[in-house]
């Protein structure tokens, strides 16, 4: 076991050196070929969503009305509500899953706005606009910032080699 002393001790080059050999260690055949196949299957999932989009751009109606709208919203603003929580949980308690809690809350912020304001009409527009501009959508910003700044804070150099070397 290498002790702190004697990384301190090390030149840049060789805790480089060091980094780049633990990272080798790590990488197997089989991650390298899970990973391909994870990016074939999202890849051709997002370049399949296109034709699937101008579908619904002709077929669907501009105008619909929805049952259940009220336990719709209400359910939406719940699941919301339960995410901010555990992001909220999650950070005091110093867990690891607050990355994926705040990248979860951010994204149902921005989905919130999205639906607000295209459902909205009239003056409810207008407050959907607001909120929107004024609460959602930075919030939701700052908290996939937050996430992002953590997931990088994590990132040890050889992890970050390791990276590099399966790309």
């Amino acid at each position: 076991m290498i002790e702190d002393a004697q990384l301190l001790a090390m030149s840049p080059q060789e805790r480089e050196e060091l980094a780049r050999r633990l990272a080798a260690l790590r990488t197997r055949p089989g991650n390298e070929r899970a990973r391909r196949r994870f990016v074939i299957v999202i890849g051709v999932a997002s370049v399949l969503m296109i034709p699937w989009m101008i579908a619904l751009a002709i077929r669907l109606p501009p105008q619909y009305l929805a049952g259940n709208w009220d336990l719709t919203w209400v359910g939406f603003d719940a699941a919301l509500a339960v995410a901010l929580a555990v992001t909220a949980w999650a950070a005091l308690r110093r867990r690891q899953i607050v990355v994926l809690a705040a990248l979860v809350s951010g994204t149902l912020l921005s989905c919130d706005a999205w639906f607000d304001i295209m459902t909205a009409s009239g003056p409810d527009r207008w407050i959907s606009l607001a909120t929107a501009f004024a609460v959602e959508l930075p919030l939701a910003g700052w908290l996939h910032f937050v996430s992002y700044r953590l997931v990088r804070r994590r990132m040890s150099p050889g992890a970050a080699l390791w990276r590099q070397s399966v790309q």
